[in-house]
């Protein structure tokens, strides 16, 4: 194949380049975008909220252990019991028992156990604690990456065969126009044309 030159460059070659060179600046905008969100959904930049329970009914303290009620919020993490008061009505009167807050443990996912042999298996038990959880913008942050996943995972598992036969080839005619152009000109003068 013989391509025919002017003062410019390889005649008709330049407009093939720059439509490629476009293809490719897109494929890797893209590609660049993936990745941010990638980086977005596990990101720390957005501090989490903290909020304090009191109070809260019925609850046990045992080795069977107790689930706190916020352990299923969004981002929950980093609880810690403040009070426990164990509230029973015993012999017809009420009263407040403080347990002490060494006398149990919570976990990472919000369960409550006994670190001592006693008990406390009344269930009005009342624990008031703090714990942080994923802020509004945590959660919108959350939502747009996980659609966008989504939508990429949805896009490229939906290509047929005959679309990524095409693709492949489209990414070989740009190799081979970008060698054909890139390749240095007769003459000593010369120099390739980008």
């Amino acid at each position: 194949m013989k391509f025919l030159k002017d003062k410019k460059g390889v005649f008709g070659l330049n407009a093939v380049q720059s439509f490629f060179a476009t293809i490719l600046g897109l494929a890797l905008l893209a590609f660049i975008i993936v990745i941010i969100m990638g980086l977005l959904s596990t990101t720390s930049i957005l501090a989490q909220s903290s909020t304090t329970v009191y109070n809260e009914t019925p609850a046990h303290v045992n080795t069977t252990g107790y689930t706190l009620a916020t352990a299923t919020t969004n981002g929950f993490a980093n609880p810690v019991i403040t009070q426990i008061w164990n509230h029973s009505a015993g012999g017809g009167t009420v009263y407040n028992q403080s347990i002490g807050i060494g006398n149990a443990s919570v976990t990472s996912a919000g369960v409550v156990t006994n670190t001592v042999p006693a008990t406390w298996n009344f269930t009005d038990v009342k624990i008031s604690y703090t714990y942080s959880y994923d802020s509004l913008q945590q959660n919108n942050l959350k939502a747009i990456t996980d659609n966008t996943s989504t939508g990429i995972t949805g896009f490229f598992g939906s290509i047929t065969p005959v679309y990524a036969i095409l693709a492949v080839l489209v990414i070989i005619l740009v190799l081979v126009v970008l060698v054909r152009v890139v390749q240095t000109p007769t003459g000593a003068r010369e120099t390739p044309q980008l």
